[in-house]
């Protein structure tokens, strides 16, 4: 689950996050926030700042228990049951 992660919000719902690897080939589209998870359990968001640029909307960290993900960071924090992951996508839903 590690690496950097772009929300498709035009995929997800209220309750689903739909993320994709940072590195696919992803549609552009304004307003795309970012999830960052890496080693160390270490998390960081980005979002896009008044020019669109993405800028870092802070730091927290994560883990991970069987097919939950518990987040604590500003704009992602909760509980999270993983649907899917792979290297391309991670399919998450809010508990």
């Amino acid at each position: 689950m590690t690496g950097e992660w772009v929300e498709l919000r035009e995929l997800g719902s209220a309750d689903r996050l739909v993320l994709k690897s940072s590195e696919a080939d992803i549609p552009p589209a304004r307003g795309r926030r970012t999830l960052t998870l890496a080693a160390g359990r270490l998390a960081r968001a980005g979002a896009p700042g008044p020019t669109d640029r993405l800028e870092s909307a802070g730091g927290g960290h994560w883990d991970v228990a069987g097919n939950r993900l518990r987040i604590d960071l500003p704009g992602w924090s909760g509980t999270y049951s993983v649907e899917k992951t792979d290297a391309e996508t991670i399919v998450l839903k809010r508990e």
